[in-house]
């Protein structure tokens, strides 16, 4: 019985973890991703885009694409 309720415990830390880390790290990838398309259009050569204008356009493909 004791080692039942043990297993239950640790099943239950283990779930409370998890929620806490999708929650803490859920945006980390929509940041990066966004980081990495407003580096891009600002060095890109054929069309030399503000950082506002930049963001703006990486926002807006970013969010088509989910």
């Amino acid at each position: 019985m004791k080692n039942n309720l043990k297993n239950i415990l640790i099943f239950i830390g283990l779930i409370l973890a998890l929620v806490f880390v999708s929650k803490k790290y859920s945006d980390y990838n929509l940041k990066r991703s966004l980081s990495a398309c407003i580096l891009y259009q600002t060095q890109k050569s054929s069309t030399k885009l503000n950082k506002e204008d930049a963001i703006e356009y990486c926002k807006k493909e970013i969010n088509k694409s989910k």
